[in-house]
């Protein structure tokens, strides 16, 4: 299962730069609460610069009562726009 992230702009370029140990404290503050809850935030759309696809990131996680932990606890950082389960894709 994957929990989709939309981060502020801001906050999206820091971490697609990959320069963890130069980020904002408020940056440092929502990845140490991902891997708190043994989660990584990666980016959806690697190395993309254009302003659409850089501020969603993704988290996989085990089952619906982890995703709901992610989504609850990255939820509370103002940094985050949005935190939800990626439907499951059906057949058309």
């Amino acid at each position: 299962m994957r929990v989709i992230v939309q981060l502020q702009e801001d906050a999206a370029m820091e971490l697609q730069q990959g320069q963890e140990d130069r980020t904002s404290s408020s940056t440092k503050e929502l990845l140490d609460a991902a891997a708190g809850l043994g989660a990584r935030l990666e980016p959806l759309h690697p190395g993309q610069t254009h302003p659409l696809l850089t501020p969603y990131f993704m988290v996989e996680v085990a089952d619906r009562e982890a995703a709901q932990k992610v989504i609850d606890s990255l939820s509370r950082f103002q940094i985050v726009e949005a935190a939800y389960l990626k439907p499951e894709e059906q057949m058309p």
